[in-house]
């Protein structure tokens, strides 16, 4: 099993949109790769790092709250890769994930909005 999310510097979950790295893990949180995040250098941020983890055969993605918008979540769902949600700022970890609703989806949307019109 591969698993995707967006870390900063000390390897702490951070919103798609501004995590410095993008990291694969094992199931065993064992960090496969970690690469600089896709998305800093694009106008649609949260769905290029949704199209990264696709890419990289990953089965399940971690976002952190606020990543993933509508586009986002399509994409994944459209693999068919789970999508989990950890609070921004909460050490990398993978247990106590919980699955990501459609009221994540909604306020992760409205945060891409007011991300895209104040910056």
């Amino acid at each position: 099993m591969i698993i995707c999310t967006t870390v900063d510097d000390n390897m702490r979950f951070e919103v798609f949109s501004r995590a410095k790295y993008l990291v694969l893990l094992n199931d065993k949180g064992e960090i496969l790769e970690k690469r600089v995040n896709p998305a800093l250098n694009q106008p649609l941020k949260r769905p290029a790092v949704a199209k990264e983890c696709v890419k990289l055969n990953a089965n399940t993605v971690i976002a952190p709250h606020g990543s993933l918008c509508y586009p986002s979540y399509r994409i994944l769902k459209r693999a068919r890769v789970k999508a989990l949600v950890a609070m921004p700022g909460e050490e990398l970890r993978l247990n106590n994930l919980k699955e990501v609703g459609f009221k994540e989806v909604i306020y992760s949307s409205f945060l891409a909005m007011k991300e895209r019109i104040f910056e």
